[in-house]
């Protein structure tokens, strides 16, 4: 109906199983760890990147859920997240050291002025839009497709 968020009809949700505990608001991840490959596209964890295998972000989740309980994920459309303190309305978000939390995204210079040498890195994954400034370690966000 469009009344509130929760009812919008743009937001996108899907049914994952938690293969860890996993809290309300947590970004999570993709378990690209599961050792069957059917797995690693049916369970999450929290979204960590401390490795390659926690560290895709899928969307946010919209209730707790214990280890081996189905968890509903927020795909597309807005949500209250765990987003760090300091981030800031209109940022692009990204994975950060804690669990289940995103930071502003790291920016990149493109072209080294006055003909230094250019530095390549990888380009984090931008998985949500921060609609508010975080305030503890909370803010309004706009989960942009992943999955």
């Amino acid at each position: 109906t469009g009344s509130s968020v929760d009812a919008s009809n743009r937001r996108i949700e899907e049914v994952f199983i938690a293969s860890e505990a996993i809290t309300e608001g947590d970004f999570v991840t993709l378990d690209l760890a599961q050792s069957d490959d059917s797995d690693k596209l049916l369970k999450v964890a929290q979204l960590d990147n401390a490795a390659f295998s926690s560290n895709h972000c899928v969307g946010v989740a919209i209730a707790d859920a214990a280890a081996g309980e189905n968890v509903r994920v927020c795909l597309r459309g807005i949500i209250e997240a765990n987003v760090a303190t300091g981030s800031t309305e209109g940022k692009y978000l990204m994975s950060s050291a804690t669990g289940g939390r995103a930071a502003i995204a790291t920016q990149f210079l493109t072209d080294a002025a006055g003909g230094g040498a250019d530095t390549l890195a990888d380009v984090p994954q931008m998985f949500a839009y921060a609609l508010e400034d975080a305030v503890d370690n909370a803010a309004k966000v706009f989960v942009i497709p992943q999955f």
